[in-house]
């Protein structure tokens, strides 16, 4: 886009350049008209390039968020396992709420900045933890564990599938506070 873009301002300068050649300016009026023109032109250009650039910046931002709620994700979802076969109640339960505070996190990813795969994945990971937390809505400390930590182990790998194919292979450390935030974001 830069490129063509680029390739049009160039195409109109040296049309005016050809126009100027053959219909020279004589006073300073004129002189002083065709500069403006030029300096217009680079004008132009350059907030254009500045646009694209600041485009692409939001574009990979908004990529390095998406790993990082899934990633989170993945680290919940490990978490709750965990807690599962363990049957821990007080993990399971601090676990949960790690788990809801990281899809507020996914949910305010903005879709309108993601590509093809990560904006599959986002999507793909918030229905996936949306339907977590509604099977473990109704569980208890004295729920019926195997089945729950059986849920847990089938999606870990489709998370970590998505993660592999955005570039961003699971980690095992995750979050540390209780907002679900990473507090080492590594190349964040």
């Amino acid at each position: 886009m830069e490129k063509k873009i680029l390739t049009v301002l160039v195409a109109i300068a040296i049309g005016l350049a050809a126009v100027g050649w053959w219909f020279r300016p004589t006073t300073a009026g004129e002189w002083a008209a065709w500069i403006q023109v030029f300096g217009v032109l680079l004008a132009v250009g350059w907030s254009l390039r500045l646009q694209a650039q600041a485009s692409r910046q939001a574009q990979r931002q908004a990529a390095q968020v998406a790993a990082a709620f899934a990633s989170n994700l993945h680290w919940a979802f490990r978490k709750l396992n965990d807690a599962s076969g363990k049957r821990s109640w007080a993990d399971y339960k601090v676990n949960r709420r790690i788990l809801e505070e990281i899809l507020a996190q996914g949910r305010e990813i903005t879709l309108q900045l993601l590509d093809g795969r990560s904006l599959a994945m986002v999507t793909s990971l918030r229905s996936l933890a949306v339907e977590a937390l509604e099977l473990t809505e109704l569980h208890g400390g004295d729920g019926n564990w195997p089945p729950l930590q059986l849920y847990f182990e089938k999606r870990l790998p489709s998370i970590a599938g998505w993660l592999s194919a955005t570039g961003n292979p699971p980690e095992v450390s995750g979050p540390t506070d209780y907002a679900g935030l990473r507090t080492s974001l590594g190349g964040l």
